[in-house]
């Protein structure tokens, strides 16, 4: 039988155990760095085997480095169409996650504003724009999402990644700046006072010229755990420890990719027109085409329409003819080159026509106007190259005329001739004698538009986004 444990073996093999079992919790709660693997064409993903359960250690100095996102306008918090990180996940991440079999463990966000502007105002677009990318990376990624731990942090003036950012540029007044906020430790009022006051504002007026845009912008880090993942991993990974070897930082260095298409002309037609409906007359279809040009910035859009019908119904004394043609100005409330949801802009058009309604009732002339319209547009399909637009147009339009007649009117003979409804002398006859005005709504639309014209990719900084924005 086994003899028993005398006193002093106990207390040895109990602190054994203890140590043993201290040892084994840290190794539970501490990454294992050599566990983690980051892509190397998306260094803000890191991976795993399916085995590990703690996230990676992502301090502010990890973020800052590997950390990828979206930038935004001055003020504003919707997510601009044309970022390139939008066009990087959704064309490379996105189909690249779809063939591997990994689950998203977990997301680290932050957001931030730039320094200029109200201290108050850049807390809410901190937020808001760190609501923005979270929002975005549910929409694309779906449930894969849903439940998943975020770590999200709204930094509201970004003076730290001012700092390190001057410092990669090497920047004559780095110093200046990085003691300014060491010396605030970390107040951000007291670091916006004191650098506003250096060089009578020079300075600061310097820096929101050339580096406030870049810290407007939501970043983020996603980590994702392979499931019964295979026995090495893609050749183009690299382990987490590698990030601290400074041969490896040239991974962060920017790379050429490309924008995503942006439209530059699409091709719309309004239904309103083409199935048009005419008391008296009847269904009088047309043909409406218009063509919308998008510059590559702003709010701002040029618009060229033509409507065109051609009805002759002989039999019935009946016609439609118009040919109008419509220039117009629009300027969207979203910018950046999204050209999506509410817009209000100023047109003016000329017309020509002839329309008969009977033999006694017939009017031909030409006119013309001006406006206001005011529409509302939103995407069809998941690129948005198709869409849906409701318009309506409030102006004047001008028009002289003159009516017609089947039949001499002086004589009343029905000769097969279309005579002016004139009984004077015909020497005295000038056309265009009537004139008619009119104050109020000119124009109703539902159209669909497509973009059939794209810009030719340009090549541009992987992580350097273009876009502005505090």
């Amino acid at each position: 039988m086994p003899t028993a444990l005398t006193g002093k073996k106990r207390i040895i093999i109990t602190i054994i155990a203890c140590i043993f079992a201290f040892a084994t919790s840290i190794q539970a709660q501490t990454p294992n760095y050599g566990a983690y693997h980051q892509l190397e064409d998306f260094p803000f993903v890191f991976v795993s085997d399916e085995i590990v359960t703690t996230p990676p250690t992502i301090n502010d100095s990890v973020f800052d480095a590997a950390a990828c996102g979206i930038r935004f306008e001055v003020n504003k918090t919707e997510l601009l169409e044309d970022d390139p990180f939008i066009a990087m996940f959704r064309e490379k991440l996105a189909p690249w996650l779809k063939t591997q079999n990994m689950e998203l463990r977990h997301l680290f966000v932050k957001g931030a504003a730039s320094p200029e502007g109200p201290y108050d105002n850049n807390v809410r677009l901190s937020c808001e724009r760190t609501d923005r990318l979270i929002e975005f990376l549910n929409e694309e990624m779906g449930e894969n999402t849903a439940q998943r731990p975020v770590d999200s942090k709204c930094i509201t003036e970004d003076y730290g990644l001012l700092v390190k950012k001057m410092k990669e540029a090497g920047d004559a007044d780095y110093e200046r700046v990085n003691r300014v906020w060491l010396a605030c430790e970390g107040d951000e009022a007291c670091c916006k006072s004191r650098l506003m006051a250096l060089d009578n504002g020079r300075l600061w007026n310097r820096l929101k010229q050339e580096y406030f845009p870049a810290l407007r912008q939501a970043r983020v880090i996603l980590w994702f755990a392979r499931k019964n993942a295979p026995e090495k991993l893609e050749p183009t990974m690299m382990t987490f420890s590698h990030l601290w070897m400074p041969d490896s930082l040239n991974l962060f260095e920017p790379e050429p990719i490309a924008y995503t298409r942006r439209h530059l002309i699409a091709a719309r037609t309004n239904l309103v027109h083409d199935l048009l409906y005419v008391p008296q007359f009847g269904w009088a279809y047309g043909a409406n085409i218009q063509l919308e040009y998008y510059p590559l910035h702003g709010h701002y859009t040029y618009n060229l329409g033509f409507t065109f019908t051609n009805h002759r119904h002989w039999s019935d004394y009946k016609f439609f003819q118009i040919r109008d043609l419509q220039l117009e100005v629009r300027r969207y409330f979203r910018g950046g080159g999204v050209h999506k949801g509410l817009y209000m802009g100023v047109y003016g058009e000329a017309t020509k026509y002839g329309i008969g309604f009977s033999k006694t009732k017939g009017w031909q002339g030409e006119g013309g106007g001006g406006g206001l319209s005011v529409g509302y547009t939103c995407a069809l399909n998941r690129k948005g190259n198709l869409r849906l637009e409701l318009s309506a147009s409030l102006g004047f339009f001008y028009t002289r005329y003159d009516p017609y007649v089947y039949g001499n009117p002086i004589t009343g003979e029905e000769d097969t001739y279309y005579y002016y409804d004139y009984l004077g002398n015909t020497s005295d006859f000038k056309e265009r004698n009537h004139q008619f005005k009119w104050i109020g709504p000119t124009n109703a639309g539902i159209h669909i538009t497509y973009d059939i014209i794209y810009r030719k990719k340009q090549p541009v900084n992987k992580y350097q986004q273009e876009g502005g924005g505090r």
